[in-house]
């Protein structure tokens, strides 16, 4: 679930407008990069089903970046990041709830493989990837929900402004659901890893980039 994560943050917005929304964004997907450098580093994994063609989803063991505890842990560490930055405690607990509904959320779609304490603790998962229809209509409800409370809690300064968030994650919305239904299978995981941590970095400072020249009403 990578669209309803980016829904989450832009509705965070209207909690609190100072926040510049590329940190909003790297709070809600904070897990899936941690994620990716702990796969770089050999320390967690994700693997392709040998029925991925029908499934459409990777499986991944990852007791430290999705664990219930480890979501916990990233949520504090960002907490006191954006106390020590902002000096604002709405800021800091705004930041820790964008890190943990990155858990709640993947647990609705992931199948039981989100641990709840680490390797060999009871996993959880609804599985809502095993309806992908579903589960990319809610994505798409979350990133909709979220855009309207963002566009309600700023305004534009500039043309770029108006229009080029919107474009921009209609663009990302395409790619991402496309390449769930559509892609192949990843050659590798390291160069997954590579490709989504470029992504992601390139998703934050362009939102970073695009929240500024919108200023909160």
């Amino acid at each position: 679930m990578f669209i309803g994560h980016l829904g989450v943050g832009l509705a965070l917005k209207k909690v609190e407008p100072r926040l510049n929304l590329g940190w909003l964004f790297a709070a809600a997907m904070l897990l899936d990069i941690v994620l990716w450098v702990l796969v770089l580093a050999g320390i967690e994994q994700g693997h392709v089903p040998t029925d991925y063609a029908q499934r459409r989803y990777l499986t991944f063991v990852f007791p430290y970046s999705h664990s219930l505890i480890g979501a916990l842990g990233w949520s504090a560490l960002m907490a006191a990041g954006g106390w020590w930055i902002t000096r604002r405690r709405r800021a800091a607990a705004v930041l820790a709830v964008a890190v943990f509904s990155h858990w709640v959320l993947d647990v609705l779609v992931h199948p039981p493989e989100l641990p709840l304490a680490g390797a060999g603790s009871p996993q959880w998962g609804l599985s809502l990837w095993n309806h992908l229809s579903v589960a990319l209509g809610i994505e798409a409800l979350l990133l909709a929900g979220g855009w309207w409370l963002y566009f309600n809690v700023t305004q534009a300064s500039t043309s770029a402004s108006r229009y080029g968030l919107g474009i921009f994650l209609l663009v990302l919305q395409a790619f991402a659901f496309g390449g769930q239904m559509w892609a192949p299978p990843p050659s590798s995981m390291p160069q997954l890893a590579i490709s989504s941590l470029v992504t992601l970095v390139m998703v934050i400072v362009v939102a970073a980039w695009l929240d500024r020249k919108r200023r909160a009403v």
